[in-house]
């Protein structure tokens, strides 16, 4: 198994630093995997999951070993630094010292409106009433 594709999309804000979908072998892809600030600044990837019936949160897709594992984790970390670096994601420190200030970049205000929810629920209730 190889992860050959890793999109990065900026999130709001909080300790989710990102979201990440990862494509695996060209022809399998996993959305929803969340780059998360954890204690001391450290980065983890948790995978898609979604609250069951009682409440807890349950991984939907996940990987069955340590080595697969530790693969998607790093290349996602690695996608996640570099967009950083390349200003596709806004830096979490510049944010915290006010240096980021002002209006957000293109790129910065496309990929929100883009990887919004509301932006594609909207697309799919529109190709519905299309349908009808």
């Amino acid at each position: 198994m190889k992860v050959t594709e890793v999109r990065i999309s900026p999130a709001k804000g909080g300790k989710i630093r990102a979201f990440a979908s990862i494509v695996v072998d060209d022809c399998f892809i996993i959305n929803d995997l969340r780059v998360i600030e954890g204690r001391e600044n450290q980065l983890f990837v948790t995978m898609p999951a979604r609250k069951a019936r009682n409440g807890q949160m349950r991984d939907i897709a996940h990987p069955l070993n340590r080595e697969t594992r530790e693969a998607i984790d790093q290349r996602v970390i690695e996608e996640y630094q570099s967009a950083v670096l390349h200003h596709s994601v806004p830096d979490p420190d510049n944010r915290k010292k006010g240096s980021g200030a002002g209006s957000p970049s293109v790129v910065d205000r496309l990929s929100a409106k883009l990887f919004s929810e509301d932006y594609w629920t909207a697309d799919v209730n529109r190709r519905n009433l299309d349908a009808d």
